[in-house]
């Protein structure tokens, strides 16, 4: 059996939907491909469990429309979407970009989600078996649940850690890396940032909390920074912690998740860098403020979460409705560091 996951983007949707493959391949599938953007492409390429990566890029076809290159550009992409044929496809964005590609690949059996559930209803036009998950899933489970219903399988399922693959000059840079780690120090890999700014901490409760880390666990800290600004924010917090941190820039995110595989700990806001540590077997603990750590938080018993409270009573079995606009972002600005400390020692102490 041949399967096809479409799964275009963002970079935490395509961590999310990892252990999606490692099920298929359990399934007896001998040939797993993967429609992704071109951005994301480099992560899927290094999962060892695809077999191919047919990247489109959307953006391009943005920049170039209506100029006559965007026939051409459209054409090439079509032809690489178009060029294998498929035993069942998963349309796992349930978007109009993603139902193009759908509609284009050669599949026999095309699984989305049905009309509850669809994110834009003219993706339905390129699917021929429509499922609705049930809500109380978490993000990774949903996805994991369109293979196991099309199975008729619905025993549990955990994903296992999975080693991405890396060229030797990243190995390099991943030895390099880990050359100046102490051995007398448990070492923790600290991620502050996230797109959203309603999902980061103060400064000051994220500082609070490290000190109490310290005089507690004395770890050595990685603080990782993948902005410019989030890199003048983990300079602040080096600064604190003289001779026993150091910061990580935009490092490549291969490298990255083999460096965190070899961590004691990372703890990381809601973000890319939460979902990259959660595909290894470093134990993790995220903070979640205005999403559900039910639903997008790393499962299993080695992950520990910090689940902050709205002040404004806002009720949500996703995301909060104020995640885009909310500036005071009070569920972790105004978050206790005390509070959230006594949460992540009694789980360090699990």
């Amino acid at each position: 059996m041949r399967a096809l996951i479409v799964k275009t983007s963002s970079l935490g949707d395509v961590l999310h939907t990892f252990g999606l493959v490692e099920y298929l391949k359990a399934k007896g599938v001998k040939h797993v491909g993967w429609v992704v953007e071109k951005t994301a492409a480099p992560l899927v390429r290094a999962h060892p469990g695809i077999d191919t990566v047919i990247e489109i890029d959307s953006s391009s076809l943005r920049s170039l429309f209506p100029r006559p290159a965007f026939f051409g550009e459209f054409l090439c992409q079509k032809r690489e979407i178009k060029k294998e044929k498929w035993d069942i496809l998963f349309d796992l964005q349930a978007n109009c970009k993603s139902g193009l590609v759908t509609f284009l690949a050669r599949a026999n059996k095309k699984v989305g989600y049905g009309k509850r559930r669809v994110a834009e209803w003219p993706n339905l036009l390129s699917t021929n078996m429509r499922l609705t998950p049930p809500d109380a899933l978490s993000v990774r489970s949903e996805y994991l649940w369109f293979a196991q219903e099309y199975f008729r399988d619905h025993s549990p399922f955990l994903p296992s850690p999975v080693q991405l693959l890396c060229s030797e000059g990243q190995k390099e840079s991943i030895d390099a890396e880990c050359a100046r780690w102490p051995h007398d120090r448990p070492v923790w890999i600290i991620a502050p940032g996230s797109r959203w700014k309603s999902k980061t901490c103060r400064f000051e409760t994220l500082a609070s909390l490290l000190t109490k880390s310290q005089d507690r666990f004395s770890p050595y800290y990685i603080f990782v920074a993948g902005t410019p600004e989030e890199r003048l924010f983990c300079k602040r917090l080096e600064e604190l912690f003289p001779q026993i941190s150091h910061v990580l820039f935009k490092p490549d995110l291969v490298v990255l998740q083999h460096i965190m595989g070899r961590a004691g700990v990372v703890v990381s806001m809601d973000s890319l860098a939460l979902h990259l540590a959660a595909t290894t077997n470093t134990p993790t603990f995220g903070l979640f403020g205005p999403s559900s750590a039910a639903r997008y938080g790393p499962e299993g018993s080695r992950h520990g979460i910090y689940q902050g409270a709205c002040p404004f009573h806002e009720q949500f079995e996703r995301r909060c409705a104020r995640l885009r606009s909310c500036s005071t972002a009070p569920c972790l600005h105004d978050a206790d560091p005390s509070e959230i400390f006594e949460s992540l020692s009694a789980w360090y102490r699990r």
